[in-house]
């Protein structure tokens, strides 16, 4: 294997025995540039197996909408799947899957993401075809109509029926309330039906240009005929002006806010949000390790105490993600039938008072930085992987070789950091609580 990344996977203790390792440890090949025409391309060759994955990102999420028509965003990823003159919309179906092609999409606050992976043989055929429909894909008010239906579905199924997905949508719009990630990136049912297509029409030709876009190429081959390739199928398109939306701010939350919601369900959940800075601050390396020693895996703070002591819980998490306009750190916990919500809150509070007051120890820092190293590794290990990470790393951080630098980041992470953050971001009248109860005599669902 021509990286090192080897090394990480066979022996973890080097992340405490050897951290200026690390730096070493994380490193393949890749090549950045840019196109006349604005499109960020990075190739990143790996011939130890003959495949390639092909990712197009845009600078495009729900953050970019207008209030009034959220939603945009995510219709369009797919949208895109509907096809151009040239290649109709069984190309992202059959044909693709005929030549050995898996391929999918996903829409957040901050973009939109598109892959294909398939055997090297077929890249030219899908830079041909991600380039065409970058510009030239058919908004079909027929097809537009029906998959307006699709998504208003998806909302359904995903948001308005499932507790997981009505508690991220009442959590955004408790913890935002000026902010575009004060709607998640399904949109409104009633900005889904107000769409038009005038709407749908500038939303693409703004969005989906080369100069808003980032092209990576990861696999196995030749450097030179791949950038003759996309300077063949994508050195014509134009860039566009861009225009976003004025963003408004939050100003800082200075008292606790709550939700209740009532749902078809055998038991209660307790949801506890904090917002946090955006993605370019230095405290999210310690508010990532703070999260995974509070409430990730059966070994976490929070799933030790509710759970195995005082069996009020089936199960425990927690997370913390950054983003372009902010972050958030969010506890979830589903609780067993007839548990008072109240008194989970109340444990979760404990802990946090705890992680405020009192440094955790070496040893449990180290454990944590252990569990975020092997997720971190092992998300490495395919190409498709890496291209996946480098397109993140380019689109959110703005730089790719982040990935190579930012183990050390979260090897120097001390202790203290980690209350010194819990006290900044932690505290009782920043949070966010949002409590799911069963409806009487409801089943769940």
């Amino acid at each position: 294997m021509k990286f090192l990344i080897a090394l990480l996977l066979a022996a973890p203790s080097v992340w405490a025995s050897a951290p200026d390792a690390l730096e070493k440890a994380i490193q393949f090949p890749v090549e950045k540039y840019s196109l006349p025409n604005g499109l960020t391309v990075l190739l990143h060759p790996d011939n130890s197996i003959p495949a390639v994955s092909v990712q197009t990102w845009f600078r495009v999420g729900s953050k970019d909408e207008a209030r009034g028509r959220t939603g945009l965003a995510h219709f369009f990823e797919h949208m895109m799947f509907k096809g151009t003159k040239a290649f109709g919309k069984d190309t992202w179906g059959k044909f693709l899957n005929s030549k050995g092609a898996d391929m999918n999409a996903f829409t957040s606050n901050d973009y939109t993401g598109y892959y294909i992976n398939a055997p090297a043989e077929q890249l030219d055929l899908l830079l041909e075809i991600e380039s065409d429909r970058m510009r030239n894909l058919l908004i079909d008010p027929k097809e537009v109509v029906s998959e307006r239906e699709v998504v208003k579905e998806e909302r359904r199924m995903r948001y308005e029926d499932q507790i997981d997905g009505g508690i991220r949508e009442r959590m955004a719009s408790l913890m935002y309330e000026k902010s575009p990630y004060s709607w998640l990136p399904i949109g409104s049912m009633a900005d889904l039906n107000a769409a038009s297509m005038d709407d749908l029409h500038a939303f693409y030709k703004q969005f989906y240009s080369p100069n808003n876009a980032v092209l990576v190429v990861a696999g196995s081959f030749d450097t030179a005929r791949v950038k003759k390739a996309v300077e063949k199928y994508y050195g014509g398109l134009p860039r566009e002006n861009i225009t976003r939306p004025v963003v408004e701010s939050d100003p800082p939350q200075k008292a606790m806010r709550t939700a209740t919601i009532s749902r078809e369900a055998q038991a209660p959940t307790v949801a506890i949000g904090y917002r946090l800075p955006d993605i370019s601050h230095a405290d999210h390396y310690a508010l990532d390790l703070l999260s995974i020693v509070l409430g990730q895996g059966n070994s976490s703070r929070l799933y030790k105490d509710l759970v195995y002591k005082k069996e009020i819980a089936l199960s425990v998490s927690s997370y913390s993600w950054g983003q372009a306009l902010g972050g958030q750190f969010v506890v979830y916990a589903g609780l067993k039938p007839k548990v008072d919500p109240q008194v989970v809150v109340k444990v979760i509070d404990d802990e946090m008072r705890k992680l405020r007051h009192t440094p955790i120890s070496q040893k449990e820092l180290d454990k944590a930085r252990n569990v975020l190293l092997k997720d971190y590794v092992d998300g490495l290990k395919k190409v498709s992987g890496r291209a996946r990470m480098i397109a993140n790393y380019e689109i959110v951080h703005g730089d790719y070789t982040r990935i190579f630098s930012d183990l050390k980041k979260y090897q120097d992470v001390t202790p203290q950091d980690l209350t010194r953050v819990a006290m900044t971001y932690l505290t009782p009248s920043k949070r966010n609580i949002v409590i799911v109860l069963p409806k009487k005599g409801g089943g769940s669902k």
